[in-house]
């Protein structure tokens, strides 16, 4: 049984079936339709071997369906990541923002004061490459975060090390640290995340597991790619989330509708925290068989 679609989850899906072994993909269907994405051309592959493909949405299914997938390897599930969530929004929502903040500020950034929660903020996760590793892209993204957004309200910016990388191969990372309004944190771990993305007033990001959070907390979303191997979770389809690129007008326009819209929880179909139980199920019935 694999998960999503990181390169692991390729390797172990061909080497399962070298060895004979069959193979169930949870996450299975999703599809962004864009080729130079890595993760792309994993999914293709593991579903392409998957004697079991467990989806977490009906626009997955059909993905698979128009793919020559026969109807009887999918099973719609519902979505595992939400599984966690629900495990999991309890012992967030007992973690302190600014406990947060002040324990995970990277030790670059010299103080303005540390931030300490009590009023709205935006949350930034960035790490593509087609949103970091051109400089004139990074850099019209920047000055827009801390020559507008930031003038709004704090940012806190979860730096990853690519990014971070870039930002300073760019030239650009001292205006990001003196930025008074922009916390820069390192890499967080699920809980800490979750706990900013329940708090946030908007978020920021080209990470997909975000996006399905968001869809269910209801937290504004601005997607900052092209497409979306998850449209369940765009507003068009009842969710919380726009895409908008790194076209600094359109994420501009977004971020004004969007604080205006406010927090609107929307919780597709079988988002119920009850998809592992479903998933046991199926994989029981198919050992009978």
């Amino acid at each position: 049984m694999v998960v999503g679609d990181v390169n692991a989850t390729c390797a172990c899906s061909i080497t399962a079936k070298k060895e004979h072994v069959r193979l169930a993909h949870i996450e299975a269907g999703l599809r962004s339709g864009d080729m130079r994405m890595p993760e792309e051309v994993n999914r293709l592959v593991t579903d392409r071997l998957s004697d079991l493909l467990f989806t977490p949405d009906r626009l997955s299914g059909d993905n698979l369906r128009q793919e020559g997938v026969p109807e009887e390897k999918i099973r719609f599930v519902g979505n595992i990541m939400i599984d966690t969530l629900e495990a999991q929004r309890s012992r967030a929502a007992d973690l302190q923002v600014a406990d947060i903040v002040l324990g995970n500020r990277k030790k670059e950034q010299e103080p303005p004061a540390p931030f300490k929660g009590g009023g709205p903020f935006a949350l930034l996760t960035l790490h593509r490459p087609s949103n970091v590793d051109d400089p004139a892209i990074l850099s019209e993204i920047v000055h827009f975060l801390t020559d507008e957004l930031a003038t709004e309200m704090p940012l806190l910016w979860t730096v990853h090390p690519r990014t971070e990388k870039q930002l300073k191969a760019f030239g650009l990372w001292e205006q990001v640290v003196s930025a008074p309004r922009i916390v820069t944190l390192q890499p967080l771990g699920y809980h800490d995340l979750l706990r900013l993305n329940m708090e946030a007033a908007l978020v920021l990001t080209d990470s997909g597991g975000l996006q399905e959070e968001c869809c269910v907390l209801g937290t504004p979303c601005l997607t900052l790619r092209w497409n979306t191997e998850r449209p369940v979770t765009l507003r068009e389809q009842g969710g919380a989330s726009v895409l908008v690129g790194n076209d600094v007008q359109r994420i501009r326009a977004a971020c004004r509708e969007m604080l205006q819209r406010g927090r609107m929880p929307s919780r597709p179909e079988l988002w119920d925290g009850m998809t592992a139980p479903r998933i046991v199920k199926a994989l029981v019935e198919a050992g009978r068989t």
